[in-house]
């Protein structure tokens, strides 16, 4: 319920409209859509706040959930051991992400990213009333900024019909969901697509073919990346209902490097208009993991959350687009590195609590209410930066995260 003195501060309304709007697109039909039995409506967890009484949306990437289940792992949520769908959707998240490859290995942990396994776990995730973002990541392994390698099916395609297959591919993917009840609320048209995507000649294992790499050895790379990402939006589009497409995002990494994101998206803008090409994407966003900072030199004062803030709010003022971190974690256990700075919080559950409860406030804070979530990463897998201890216990951040 929304205060009412609140409600008076103009900046306030309009975030709530803003937020409603988001109630009427597709991200509003994450649950209750399909018909159940009465013994499931019984058990299943209310719904989540509408997003016009100020919800955010939180939850994870849980993309190797059924490799983990596979081997015997439990989650347990009070000492009781519980799928761990119900326990985020019980703890208040609302998100659940989870990454596509387009012909995997057969290893589980490989073959789980396939369509297939995609399908399997967007069906679950929609059947617990919880919002599913699908990751394209246009690569048969792991994309990111130095491995955007293309499918080993698609390398040796001329351009154009690369340019033709990621939009068919996009299309299928998202029509394929859609019939088997799993349509995605969010979808993300690559993975930290900070120097292109669909790397191609003169880039490793990439053929002899141009592609998507800004810096790859034939010119007009960044050129012929604004017509990849154009083709995955409008095959994301295509596939899906026309009353309620997916909100599609752009992801890029380095959240923290503002003169970064602002060449970015000024290049994309200035090829996509020159090029006479819609570039229709509604949401940015961005990976940002202070806690592991790649560039040793700048060390931990080179990823504040101050500097992480003034990203967002580049995106919300000049880009006026909504804007989330898609991809984040912080430890709760382990010692920080030996590089320049201070970790802002410690590498224990209780700081960890305190990072997602800064990061959270931090994205709330953008302007005109434009800053829409926080989803860390592979939060299935009890590791050290995992909301799970090592025995699969719920930590206090699993709250944290439901709670913003």
């Amino acid at each position: 319920m929304i205060d009412s003195t609140a409600m008076a501060d103009p900046r306030t309304l309009r975030a709530a409209a803003i937020f409603l709007l988001f109630l009427l697109s597709p991200l509003a039909g994450a649950g209750g859509s399909r018909a159940r039995t009465a013994a499931h409506r019984a058990h299943k967890p209310a719904p989540p706040a509408s997003p016009a009484r100020g919800a955010f949306l939180t939850g994870a990437d849980l993309s190797e959930l059924p490799v983990h289940e596979g081997r015997g792992v439990k989650y347990y949520d009070g000492g009781k051991a519980e799928d761990l769908l119900l326990i985020a959707r019980r703890n208040g998240w609302r998100v659940i992400r989870v990454r596509l490859w387009v012909s995997p290995d057969a290893r589980p942990e490989d073959s789980v990213s396939g369509l297939e396994g995609v399908t399997a776990l967007g069906r679950r995730i929609k059947a617990a009333d919880l919002l599913f973002m699908l990751d394209i990541h246009y690569s048969d392994t792991w994309a990111d900024p130095g491995h955007q390698t293309k499918p080993a099916a698609w390398k040796d395609l001329p351009f154009p019909d690369l340019v033709q297959r990621v939009h068919d591919y996009s299309r299928d993917v998202v029509a394929h969901l859609r019939e088997s009840h799993a349509l995605p609320d969010l979808v993300q048209v690559g993975n930290e697509t900070r120097n292109g995507l669909l790397y191609g000649s003169g880039t490793d294992g990439a053929g002899p073919q141009p592609g998507g790499s800004f810096w790859e050895n034939t010119a007009g790379g960044r050129d012929r990346a604004v017509r990849l990402l154009a083709a995955g939006l409008a095959g994301v589009r295509a596939g899906a209902s026309p009353a309620r497409p997916p909100r599609t995002i752009l992801h890029v990494p380095d959240g923290q490097d503002t003169p970064f994101l602002r060449d970015y998206f000024r290049d994309l803008g200035t090829s996509a208009r020159a090029q006479g090409i819609p570039l229709d994407y509604d949401i940015v966003g961005l990976s940002y993991y202070p806690a592991d900072p790649w560039d040793k030199k700048a060390g931990y004062d080179g990823w504040t959350l101050a500097r992480l803030s003034a990203s967002l709010d580049y995106v919300a003022v000049t880009l006026h687009k909504p804007v989330m971190v898609v991809e984040t974690s912080w430890p709760q256990a382990g010692q920080p590195q030996s590089i320049p700075g201070t970790p802002p919080f410690p590498f224990t559950p209780a700081g960890q609590v305190g990072f997602y409860r800064a990061l959270i406030q931090a994205v709330r804070a953008v302007p005109d209410g434009l800053g829409v979530g926080v989803v860390p990463w592979n939060q299935d897998s009890l590791n050290w930066d995992s909301v799970f201890d090592s025995h699969g216990n719920a930590l206090p951040a699993v709250r944290a995260l439901g709670q913003p």
